[in-house]
């Protein structure tokens, strides 16, 4: 899939990866130096030179149209100019949000130890079994953001810890392409404060390392658990970036 307008120092989210690679459905715009890029999900990116032009005539009309049918509309912004031109323009109908993108640092997990797994929980790889059972990443979740459970089985990846068959933590991607895989974890609060996220999210850092991808973790500047979890497991130098919604 051909796109040419990303600078050298724009840091574009996996989904985007995943929809220029053609692994998810999705849909590129662009016009001038300005893109957009988006999943079939309702997940946006707008990278390039920032154009007020491409604002109105290119992002707001697929905001509205996402807004008439009470879609999703989340819109990923690499740039403060960026941030500055949409809610310039668009004050009244986006809510900002903050968020870190971690860099991961292999020699910083190589240096992390953690106990070995009580008896009776298992570490298994993500099948079309876990699907069915997982509390946070089942069918439904598959589906939004890959298309499919069977587009998920060939170019996406997980692994759950279970308890006498109950997951007890989970991680999976919820986006990947040939070079990264963007980490999602989620622990029962059965099970919380047992290292079990720790232990699920190494088995997917591992996955990564063995097949040549980059693990790349997100999350809200204010989620204090998300954070912690990241620097324990290798993952520094977070980069701030805006995403908006819906009001």
């Amino acid at each position: 899939m051909s796109f040419s307008h990303v600078n050298n120092s724009e840091v574009l989210p996996v989904f985007a990866h995943s929809v220029l690679e053609e692994l998810i459905t999705g849909e590129i715009i662009q016009q001038n130096n300005s893109s957009l890029i988006n999943t079939s999900s309702g997940i946006f990116v707008v990278s390039g030179r920032p154009d007020i032009d491409f604002i109105e005539h290119a992002i707001l009309p697929i905001y509205e149209n996402k807004k008439r049918k009470n879609e999703r509309f989340t819109l990923f912004s690499n740039s403060k100019e960026w941030d500055e031109l949409l809610l310039n323009k668009a004050t009244n109908e986006f809510k900002q949000y903050k968020r870190y993108s971690y860099l991961f640092n292999k020699h910083r997990y190589s240096l992390l130890i953690l106990k070995d797994l009580t008896d009776g929980f298992e570490l298994r790889r993500f099948n079309e079994d876990t699907i069915i059972k997982s509390h946070e990443f089942n069918e439904a979740y598959i589906k939004e953001y890959w298309g499919s459970v069977a587009r998920f089985l060939q170019h996406g990846f997980g692994y759950s810890i279970s308890y006498k068959d109950k997951i007890a933590s989970e991680c999976i991607s919820i986006f990947a392409s040939e070079n990264y895989a963007e980490i999602d974890v989620a622990t029962s609060s059965n099970f919380s404060g047992m290292g079990l996220a720790s232990h699920v999210s190494a088995a997917f850092i591992k996955h990564c390392l063995e097949h040549d991808k980059v693990p790349r973790w997100d999350c809200d500047i204010h989620n204090v658990g998300s954070i912690n979890l990241a620097q324990k497991l290798g993952f520094e130098n977070p980069r701030m970036y805006s995403i908006f919604v819906k009001r």
